[in-house]
């Protein structure tokens, strides 16, 4: 199973679209989501691991996958490469 965190920051116009596009994904994929915000230890822990200075950000299976909000055929590109889609 693929997992996606998300970075988050409370002052990013861009966040909620992000929130939005990686929700909406789990209709068809079956993924574990968490999102962090980037001002907590955590956040900062995630964000020098992986030399992230900006919001949002997107890690797939412990890789920086996107910097801010992928389109819907890129994220689903990336999770295709990961797993299957659930089926219906």
């Amino acid at each position: 199973m693929a997992n996606i965190t998300l970075l988050v920051s409370k002052a990013c116009n861009a966040c909620p679209a992000a929130k939005t596009l990686w929700k909406g994904m789990k209709v068809k994929y079956s993924f574990t989501y968490r999102e962090i915000e980037i001002d907590t230890e955590n956040g900062r822990e995630l964000a020098e691991r992986h030399s992230i200075r900006a919001t949002p950000a997107t890690i797939l299976n412990g890789k920086l996958t996107f910097i801010g909000v992928p389109t819907r055929q890129a994220a689903e590109k990336a999770l295709a490469a990961k797993m299957k889609p659930k089926e219906t």
